[in-house]
């Protein structure tokens, strides 16, 4: 194992490099070059690494929709480096956390889905997962293992591990109710959910966003409850997703992994250019010196539509092969800069029996859309198009020539209607 032939100092670096804590951030107080919780879990770290066994580290990802992002990507990557050190990585399937839903950093109360949904949701999550981490070493576990089994009298006991002022003023549920939103007790309960995950699962380190700060020390103190030893949080900065906030499934700003190759470089062309650098230091597979260079020519003002370029390419390459990254790139030199059709367009054959008196019922009935009002937004909006002439005309009569005729549905999606 690689644990035995480098030193701690190289471990340490290793865990800690490209690393965010709660405290360096805005939201949580001022900046600083060496924050107190970088400081406390270094030295808890270099604790746990002198035992000289390997460590229990997990991520734990709720399946609240069937995709994972590549914002969650961020963390694995750095659990890929923990596996190829030698130490035991898990990669936890938050099953039953994900029927309460995490409220960390929401704005009002989330959805609930059923264990059954959630379950539906996880199905290819390890696939996914896979992507990254090795599939013969990872340890896959579900949190429904052990917090189904929980009693009520359970419960109240770690209920009483956490003083209700700790509750009460977190700054998300602060926020929500000066604003007089509603705040739910169950949402209270999800960091107790959590945190008895860390202690289910006997892990030494935690790996996550700093968003999930609170959640990481209810673990911490379960814990210690408990008579163990307090894992170590390892938090990463929070990525960006396509409408400049954080990347989450809630707001459907996401970068896929299972987003076709088109798609995942036209979303990565998206990004505020703000936002090019963390994207490469958190998501590329550049190494330090390739970084360094990009960066560079964005600061010196060269046109940030190139790096964006290189950095779509790389993303479509990681996750769908060089082919396709290549097919992706080319296809979106042509649709979206050129403005022109794709060579191979999607047909559609109008089935007999259905009926269309304009292009809202014929788009709808066919399939290509979700409701009515998302085609007659696009039309009003100016998203639709018929052989390459924008229609804003809701009302428009449908005419179909002999050999068909192509139309566009916002920037991307081209169908040949016959």
């Amino acid at each position: 194992m690689l644990i035995d032939k480098i030193s701690m100092e190289e471990q340490v670096a290793i865990f800690m490099s490209g690393t965010r804590f709660a405290d360096e951030t805005e939201d949580f107080g001022e900046n600083s070059d060496e924050s107190s919780l970088r400081t406390q879990m270094r030295e808890e770290l270099k604790n746990i690494l002198q035992k000289g066994r390997p460590l229990r580290i997990y991520l734990g990802v709720d399946p609240t929709s069937s995709n994972l992002h590549v914002g969650h990507f961020v963390p694995l990557q750095k659990l890929r480096k923990f596996q190829k050190l030698g130490h035991q990585v898990i990669f936890l399937i938050g099953d039953y956390t994900a029927t309460l839903g995490d409220p960390s950093g929401q704005t009002a109360e989330r959805k609930r889905f059923s264990h059954e949904q959630t379950l539906e949701f996880a199905k290819t999550y390890t696939k996914q997962a896979f992507k990254i981490l090795d599939s013969e070493i990872t340890e896959i576990r579900y949190n429904s293992e052990w917090l189904k089994k929980l009693t009520f009298a359970d419960i109240i006991e770690l209920a009483s591990i956490f003083p209700m002022k700790q509750i009460i003023t977190r700054r998300d549920f602060k926020q929500r109710m000066d604003r007089g939103e509603s705040l739910r007790f169950h949402e209270a309960l999800y960091s107790l959910m959590q945190g008895y995950d860390a202690y289910a699962l006997k892990c030494d380190i935690q790996v996550g966003a700093y968003d999930q700060h609170f959640n990481l020390l209810a673990g911490r103190a379960i814990q210690a409850f408990y008579g163990e030893t307090p894992h170590v949080m390892i938090t990463n900065p929070i990525l960006i997703g396509t409408d400049g906030r954080k990347m989450s499934k809630s707001y459907g700003n996401t970068i896929n992994i299972f987003d076709e190759p088109f798609d995942m470089y036209g979303k990565t062309m998206r990004i505020s250019d703000d936002y090019i650098e963390d994207y490469l230091i958190l998501t590329s597979s550049f190494d330090s010196k390739e970084i360094s260079e990009l960066i560079d020519k964005v600061r010196k003002g060269e046109n940030p539509m190139d790096v964006k370029k290189k950095l779509a390419l790389d993303l479509v390459r990681t996750y769908h092969g060089e082919k396709a990254a290549c097919e992706a790139e080319e296809k979106f030199r042509q649709v979206v800069q050129k403005k022109e059709a794709p060579e191979e367009v999607p047909e559609i054959n109008i089935p007999e029996g259905v009926s269309y008196n304009n292009w809202i019922e014929l788009c709808f009935n066919t399939g290509l859309v979700k409701s009515k009002g998302e085609i007659r937004r696009l039309i009003t909006q100016g998203g639709f198009y018929i052989d390459n002439e924008q229609v804003k005309d809701v009302n428009i009569e449908v005419v179909i020539p002999e050999g068909g005729l192509i139309i566009r549905l916002g920037k991307r999606k081209y169908y040949k209607i016959i």
